[in-house]
């Protein structure tokens, strides 16, 4: 089941966080990309929430791929939500249709018509205004002058610098870190790591200082429909024998089976490409399985009858006390 994106996206990672590979074959192109990225920076907005009249908080990463941006970026949605603010979203949204003009993201939108990261926002927290657009600072305005929202958080925005921003949120991954330390395309570092210095805050998946560190936390499983749910517990308990299979097209799959390891459950894996659809029939045919286990940001790309025996591992990003009070001491400066 393996096609030759996924080949290509393994030997790439294997190249980043392993033994030199194939990208260090891209060495030349180093200087090209450090101009690049000096040449960005050095034309960044200075102004911040004046700019706009609402506040912005971007999370983002230093490195491509999974490192828990999403789901930080829902769990600050609905505290910022839960503490009465209108709260706005704005995202590129992988493989999207929508137009330059952007798009305001409704439930019943498809993956493929707004992207899966920012669908999966929307159903997350369907009270948050979700906008996609090729401009997020085009995006941005329209959600302060037409939505009234009251703050707006950039999903994946830290090197969108086009869009200014009152408060930086790095994530990375405690345990790939920065993996060969070359920017990308030789490794996985979209800018140089000095870049964090420069950030508000730094949060680190599974990292080992609790001022810093979050972690997921499994809530329940629910089918794709969301009609049927079992707490982990029952889950572990009632499927028991049975033959699971857990499949994923998220960056760090491994993150997604050992979870589910974690919980008791013993299942056969499949994993694709970043952000690709997953072929339920092909699963089907080759794995015969009782039981399909995948993650709500593969969930929001599948088609409702086709998955008879799917479900949804839900889980929750876990933040540090330290990073809400940081965000409130920023919002105060801007008398929000």
């Amino acid at each position: 089941m393996t096609t030759g994106r996924d080949w290509l996206e393994d030997a790439v990672n294997r190249s980043w966080y392993g033994r030199i590979g194939v990208t260090y074959l891209l060495l030349p192109l180093q200087p090209i990309a450090a101009l690049v990225i000096w040449w960005r920076r050095r034309f960044r907005p200075r102004a911040k929430f004046a700019a706009l009249g609402a506040p912005i908080i971007v999370v983002g990463g230093l490195t491509a791929g999974g490192t828990g941006k999403t789901p930080t970026l829902i769990a600050l949605v609905r505290y910022l939500s839960g503490k009465g603010l209108k709260v706005g979203v704005v995202s590129r949204g992988y493989g999207r249709e929508a137009g330059k003009s952007g798009l305001l993201v409704e439930v019943e939108h498809s993956a493929e018509k707004v992207g899966d990261e920012p669908l999966l926002i929307k159903r997350s927290v369907p009270t948050a205004s979700v906008m996609v657009g090729d401009s997020r600072l085009a995006a941005a305005r329209s959600l302060f002058r037409e939505q009234g929202v009251s703050v707006i958080l950039s999903d994946d925005g830290l090197q969108h610098y086009a869009l200014p921003r009152d408060f930086e949120i790095a994530v990375l991954d405690a345990n790939r870190r920065f993996g060969n330390g070359w920017l990308l395309p030789v490794g996985p570092l979209r800018e140089p790591i000095k870049r964090l210095q420069s950030v508000d805050f730094v949060l680190e998946r599974n990292g080992s200082d609790p001022a810093s560190a979050f972690h997921y936390v499994p809530t329940r499983l629910v089918t794709v429909d969301g009609k049927e749910r079992l707490s982990v517990s029952d889950a572990s308990n009632q499927w028991a024998g049975k033959k699971v299979v857990a499949a994923t097209g998220l960056g760090q799959p491994s993150q997604f089976f050992s979870l589910l390891s974690d919980l008791g459950l013993e299942c056969e894996t499949v994993n694709v490409a970043d952000h690709a659809v997953l072929d339920l029939w092909a699963i089907e045919t080759h794995f015969q399985p009782d039981i399909v286990v995948v993650t709500a940001k593969d969930a929001v790309k599948l088609e409702v009858e086709s998955c008879h025996n799917v479900w949804v591992l839900e889980v929750e990003a876990e933040l540090p006390d330290s990073l809400y009070l940081a965000i409130e001491q920023s919002l105060k400066q801007v008398s929000i």
